[in-house]
């Protein structure tokens, strides 16, 4: 029998995890894909696909059995594919998809997948397509979860089964699905019928179907998503949840003359120049490629495309190593305005991300908010939860001061002179001293040491493009205190976001008096006597 321990989690970021997958051929690293290998028309040997650094492989035991049937049997399909690398098969729920019916029994193409040797099998699942209604959709999610029940009653060996959330946009089948397959002790769970939502680039839909089902499923297991070899996609994919791919995309795309950049993908004939350095770019140049037979094309772009897959999950990896996968999914998003509309929809399961998001980590680096985006990530949001449920202020006066390029702020630049003055002053058992951040909104000052509220570059541009997200985060964080008296002092904020401040907290019955200050040490003395008369102190 497998061992129990199917799955081990390394290092983590927001819900993606880098992971040990194990397997009757060997311990696969998560994330990463499958390339999808057509038993009967292979575009490259398998062979050479694992040399590109591939450690997971995908065929189709439907189509294995429809051509080779009990000579597939007697080779095993490792030895048909002439690889020794873990192997996943699909059941030809892809088929059923397409063509509406397929001639196998789903228990048979269970049974059939474990006598092939698979490491990874899969149920024969009804995967939803897009457009059917939603009573048929929930006789098949039920249809699915019979069979899934069925399935794990077949004796496996050492094959690792796969259980498929099926549903598609009707999200209420989707959590129905996931719910009920989580009683059940799949080794790996998996998202079903994304294929025509990423054919149409509707990522923002791809995010609300995969979110719904990770938050049903047990966050222990490994999640595979069928059918994502999107560039665009994957990075947010696994920040998702998602341990593993599968796609054929490196070949369909290859064989449209389609070239693929972690970006998207360009048409070949319309390019200049090859921006990559993958052995194929950097043994051919474009005219080289473009006058290639078509069969040797397609064989030379398909590698391409697999090569920059390959640096695809690379890179995320890295980021999920360095906590930078969030910074990761900003760049994506910049790409492509649907990646764009799907971040801001992952945006709103930020809660539950939060929840499962790393606090800390062994390698320690700043956060980047290069945008305004850059504030919806999960450390944000816990640091703005954190003031309203646990932060106590029992004063009656903020000081509320504009951020400075200097960190941690209570050592360096002109707040920590401010503070020093003050504290000579004996003000601050009277005043609350508290940071009016670009990126946090506000950072009382006795929290000015605690990672990451010091550990953060920002661009000036944020505070502009966030001034009234930032402004109403103040207003409430006065409300929640009970401040009866503010002094604004600043620097270099505009008059309007000045202006906007200080109606919203004078909208809310609190007097607030904005203090702009030269950073000279005479300014700060004149600052600080203001302050001391106003509030009688």
């Amino acid at each position: 029998m497998k061992s129990p321990e199917v799955f081990e989690i390394e290092e983590k970021d927001l819900l993606g995890r880098i992971g040990k997958l194990f397997t009757d051929h060997g311990v696969v690293e998560t994330p990463t894909l499958a390339p999808v290998i057509n038993p009967s028309k292979n575009v490259l040997e398998p062979k050479s696909i694992k040399e590109i650094g591939f450690t997971l492989l995908m065929t189709n035991a439907y189509l294995i059995k429809k051509s080779y049937d009990k000579l597939a049997l007697e080779m095993g399909v490792h030895n048909l594919l002439g690889v020794e690398t873990p192997i996943m098969t699909d059941s030809g729920a892809y088929q059923l998809m397409t063509y509406g019916s397929i001639e196998v029994d789903p228990l048979e193409i269970v049974e059939y997948q474990v006598s092939l040797g698979s490491d990874i099998g899969v149920i024969l699942d009804i995967p939803t397509r897009k457009g059917i209604p939603k009573d048929q959709v929930r006789q098949e999610v039920e249809e699915t979860l019979k069979r899934a029940e069925q399935a794990l009653n077949v004796k496996r060996d050492k094959m690792l089964l796969v259980g498929p959330v099926q549903g598609g946009l009707y999200l209420d089948l989707v959590a129905y699905s996931a719910s009920k397959l989580s009683k059940l002790e799949f080794d790996v769970y998996a998202v079903g019928g994304p294929v025509q939502i990423m054919e149409n680039y509707e990522f923002r839909d791809l995010v609300k179907l995969v979110m719904t089902a990770k938050m049903n499923l047990p966050l222990g297991k490994p999640l595979h998503l069928f059918g994502a070899g999107h560039p665009l996609i994957l990075p947010l994919a696994v920040a998702m949840g998602v341990d593993t791919f599968d796609s054929a995309s490196y070949a369909l795309y290859a064989k449209n003359k389609r070239y693929m950049t972690p970006y998207g993908t360009l048409r070949l004939e319309e390019m200049r120049d090859l921006p990559c350095n993958c052995p194929v770019c950097s043994s051919y140049d474009i005219k080289d490629l473009i006058e290639m037979p078509s069969q040797e094309l397609v064989e030379k772009l398909s590698q391409h495309n697999l090569y920059v897959l390959r640096g695809e999950i690379r890179e995320i990896k890295e980021a999920i190593h360095e906590g930078r996968l969030w910074e990761l999914l900003e760049i994506k998003a910049t790409a492509h305005p649907s990646a764009m509309e799907a971040l801001i929809e992952f945006r709103k399961y930020i809660k539950f991300i939060e929840k499962y998001h790393p606090e800390t980590r062994g390698i320690v680096t700043g956060l980047f908010f290069p945008s305004s985006s850059s504030r919806w990530r999960p450390e944000v949001y816990k640091h703005l939860s954190n003031l309203k449920e646990r932060f106590i202020v029992s004063k009656d006066i903020l000081v509320l001061i504009q951020e400075t390029p200097q960190k941690p702020f209570t050592r360096f630049g002109w707040i920590a002179e401010l503070l020093r003055k003050i504290d000579e002053e004996e003000l601050l058992r009277k005043v609350h001293v508290a940071i009016i951040s670009s990126a946090f909104s506000v950072i009382p000052i006795e929290l000015d040491g605690y990672y990451p509220l010091s550990q953060y570059e920002v661009s000036s541009n944020v505070f502009i493009e966030s001034y009234e997200e930032i402004a109403s985060d103040v207003e409430w964080y006065i409300r929640n205190k009970n401040f009866k008296t503010i002094f604004l002092i600043y620097y270099s904020l505009p008059a309007y976001i000045v202006l906007s401040i200080s109606e919203k907290i004078r909208r809310i019955g609190v007097k607030i008096y904005p203090l702009k200050i030269s950073l000279k040490h005479d300014d700060i003395g004149k600052t600080i006597n203001f302050i001391k008369k106003i509030a009688n102190i």
